[in-house]
């Protein structure tokens, strides 16, 4: 009886676990909003993109953009003849390109900024280009959003986990399951089974991060 209970209470804290990672992970990686070069803005309601309190764009009329961040506040104004568009910024600055849909393209049909090289020193944070604002502000016009991960990565971290739990339920099992054929009596050792559990567990903690987008987050520190 004890046995059972004990059984329960350990499926009720695996399947808790996975659900509460699922939410974690849609909330985190799931939701939508924008991607001003390397960050990720969530949208907050219809008009706002917010990265923090401090750093978000908010569409102020139908055609003014407010962009708040560490360098202080503008508004950048944006005239739209069909696919055409014009971003003029608060310094006179103007920048004219036509959306297909993607990405904003220059007359010559290339990407706009795709040439653009930073230098950065000892590891500075990289300075947001318009060119780049630009592209974000597309989106924001066209009601293009984006996501930091696809749900499909969310089902692969949750088939993960599960291998981790088995793994760590039945070693033995998981152990000869290609190759158990090769033995009369196949039959694991106490340490055998042991690494075989912690190896589960490792696996399982690999589902957790990738259900909850840490696993993407790490990713992303290390390519950029």
């Amino acid at each position: 009886m004890e046995k059972n209970i004990k059984k329960r209470i350990m499926l009720a804290v695996v399947i808790a676990v996975a659900i509460v990672s699922v939410l974690v992970g849609w909330y985190f990686t799931l939701r939508k909003g924008i991607y001003v070069g390397e960050k990720f803005y969530y949208k907050i309601s219809k008009n706002r993109y917010e990265r923090n309190s401090s750093d978000y764009i908010e569409r102020v009329t139908d055609s003014d953009f407010k962009i708040v961040s560490d360098g202080g506040s503008r508004t950048v104004t944006v005239k739209a003849d069909g696919d055409l568009l014009n971003f003029v910024f608060p310094d006179g600055t103007s920048l004219t390109g036509i959306w297909n849909g993607t990405y904003l393209m220059d007359l010559d049909g290339l990407p706009i900024g795709w040439n653009q090289v930073q230098i950065l020193v000892n590891n500075e944070a990289a300075e947001i280009s318009d060119t780049t604002y630009c592209q974000a502000l597309c989106r924001i016009y066209y009601d293009r959003g984006e996501t930091i991960s696809e749900w499909y990565i969310n089902l692969v971290g949750m088939m993960i986990y599960i291998m981790g739990i088995v793994t760590v339920l039945y070693p033995h099992k998981v152990h000869f399951f290609l190759i158990g054929w090769r033995y009369n009596n196949p039959k694991l050792s106490d340490m055998g089974r042991l690494s075989e559990q912690i190896g589960g567990v490792v696996i399982g903690v690999i589902g957790i991060l990738v259900m909850t987008g840490v696993w993407q987050r790490l990713w992303g520190m290390v390519i950029y």
